[in-house]
């Protein structure tokens, strides 16, 4: 029963979990330790499976990068810009990131920009901010 319904949440839920693959805490609120782990296995391999994972453990798979959300900005405007860094970044081990206006425009005029990126590495959700003019390495080692 379980089972089902946990495909049934999957199911229901797999385009909010491809826009916001964030684990939904409040499920697992009263419920066991034993049920809690086997829950976040579950999501984390749904995540997985829905950004690209594939099937098994294919060598590199485990290792690659898989860009869930990137944003560019400050506290006055702020663009998305998650499709074009999926599109460089997506499937390497290591990309070579710098934060400019050369992503989507200058959303802040003026003002200093931080690109906040959030990406998948084995399962495991990354967060890392880059202030604007600077570089940095995303890694799935």
């Amino acid at each position: 029963m379980k089972l089902k319904l946990c495909c049934a949440l999957v199911l229901l839920s797999s385009t909010v979990i491809a826009a916001d693959p964030r684990m939904p805490e409040q499920m697992l609120r009263g419920k066991n330790s034993q049920y809690q782990d086997g829950f976040r296995d579950g999501f984390r391999e749904a995540v997985r499976m829905m950004n690209g994972g594939g099937h098994g453990n294919n060598g590199n798979k485990n290792r690659e990068i898989r860009i869930s959300r990137a944003t560019y900005g400050a506290s006055r405007g702020s663009c998305d810009f998650t499709q074009r860094l999926a599109r460089s970044a997506n499937g390497r081990t290591a990309y070579e990131f710098k934060a400019g206006n050369q992503w989507c425009g200058d959303p802040a005029d003026g003002r200093k920009k931080t690109a906040k990126i959030e990406y998948f590495c084995r399962g495991d959700l990354k967060k890392i901010e880059v202030r604007e003019g600077r570089s940095e390495t995303l890694r799935c080692r």
